[in-house]
Order: C-alpha cells, then sequence, then structure tokens
C-alpha cells in the first residue's frame, strides 16, 4: 500500500512545533497514530547525535502499509522545532505533556482519521500515557516500568562509574528532584 508525506506544524505559546504526517493512499477514513519520541534530543524520525536509525520513521511507513496514518514531531528545542524552545530554567515534563495533548486535538479534528493511537517510545511512553485522555488507544514502546529516579541512579552509576564525586552530586540531586525540591547547585 502506498503512502504519502506532509509537513504538519502545531502553534504553541513559544513557538511552532514541526513534524511529519505519513497518509496511507486510502479510500474513507482510516485511524492515525501520534508517535512520541523518546528522551534527549531524538528528533522525529528515532536519531539524535549519537545514533541514526530512523526507528520512528521506519514504524511511520509500516503503519502506512497496514493503513495507518501517523504524525511524528520534533520535540521543543529538536530539529525544526529548536525554536519553540524555552529556557532550561522554566523547561518542565509538563511542556511536552501539553504538546502532545495539542497535537492529538489536531489529530482527532481531521476529518480524515477515525481512531487516534497514541504511541510512545522510552520517555514519549510516559509523555503519551499522560496526554492519552483524548486516544482510542495507547502503545507503550520500551516504556519504564519502574520509578525514573531508580532508572537515572542505575544508569549513572554505570556511566559515572569513575567519577565518585559526579555520581554522588547526581543521586543527591535525583533525590532532591523526588522530593519535589529544587536543585540549586548542579557540578558540571
Amino acid at each position: 500500500m502506498g503512502y504519502f508525506e506532509l509537513d504538519q506544524t502545531l502553534q504553541t505559546s513559544t513557538g511552532e512545533l514541526s513534524g511529519t504526517l505519513t497518509v496511507p493512499i486510502l479510500k474513507g477514513t482510516f485511524p492515525v497514530a501520534l508517535i512520541i519520541a523518546g528522551s534527549g534530543p531524538t528528533d522525529r524520525n528515532g536519531n539524535n547525535a549519537q545514533m541514526k536509525n530512523n526507528s520512528l520513521q521506519m514504524l511511520a511507513h509500516e503503519l502506512a502499509a497496514q493503513g495507518i496514518a501517523s504524525l511524528r514531531y520534533d520535540k521543543r528545542g529538536i530539529g525544526k522545532s529548536a525554536s519553540a524552545m524555552i529556557s532550561e530554567e522554566l523547561l518542565r515534563f509538563e511542556n511536552y505533556v501539553e504538546d502532545a495533548k495539542d497535537w492529538a486535538t489536531q489529530l482527532k479534528t481531521d476529518p480524515r482519521f477515525n481512531k487516534l493511537i497514541i504511541i510512545g517510545h522510552s520517555e514519549g511512553s510516559l509523555i503519551g500515557m499522560l496526554a492519552a485522555e483524548k486516544a482510542d488507544a495507547f502503545v507503550s514502546l520500551a516504556g519504564a516500568g519502574r520509578p525514573i529516579d531508580v532508572i537515572l541512579k542505575e544508569q549513572l552509576t554505570e556511566q559515572l562509574s569513575g567519577q565518585k564525586k559526579l555520581l554522588r552530586a547526581a543521586n543527591e540531586g535525583l533525590s532532591k528532584l523526588k522530593e519535589g525540591k529544587l536543585v540549586e547547585d548542579v557540578p558540571v
């Protein structure tokens, strides 16, 4: 089954988010999936500076082959959505959730689509869960099954094994964040 792709934009209070809508060539209405990328500077296709795999682009193309449209997008500060970034001091996880909800609303109002599926990868899974109130279905790809502070501490222990002082500071910072406190002094 063939498909075509269109650039899509979403206006936010801080700028424009950019995405790609992949649409199967079908008559009538069909489902659409909102694909949300994982953590870090990961673009709409699943790529970042350390890795180029186009996993989310391949997912979109396979969904189209199965008769499901999809929208994947660059998060704030990434790719063509770079201009929508706000200062890191003001950026909150909730900003990403609101962006996903707004994309979902845009898709739900498109008359070509009869169902909305939210698909989140890694951190995008948590974002998707929180934005899924408008969805007909939700798919978690490698979503966390344990608290994020536990996962981060494990990852940092491995990555910072030779840097005890930095590891201790990171663990203390994560504990403060879990308590709802800000971390004022972050070592570099």
